[in-house]
């Protein structure tokens, strides 16, 4: 059972250092594929290329504030669950 235990403690510490990684490659990510949308509703059709994208700024403004949303949530729980004490039974102090 040690080994088991030493094992998962090790996978435990693993994904805690791998979370702040795996957040900032999803925010990448997010980002990069709402500047490709945009490039390529900008290089579609050469004559709409100023009124084309416009739609897509909009829905780009938006997904920038739920992914906001969503990185400010897991960063607060990620912490919250680095952070959390035990509670045992209260003893008085004398």
């Amino acid at each position: 059972m040690v080994i088991i235990f030493f094992a998962v403690g090790w996978l435990e510490v693993i994904s805690i250092l791998f979370r702040p990684i795996a957040l900032s490659f999803r925010l990448f990510g997010n980002i990069y594929a709402g500047e490709s949308i945009l490039e390529a509703m900008s290089t579609m059709v050469p004559l709409l290329s100023p009124v084309l994208p416009i739609p897509f700024y909009f829905l780009e403004v938006l997904v920038g504030f739920v992914q906001a949303l969503v990185f400010m949530l897991l960063t607060a729980v990620f912490t919250m669950l680095i952070a959390q004490h035990e509670n045992g039974p209260e003893r008085a102090h004398a």
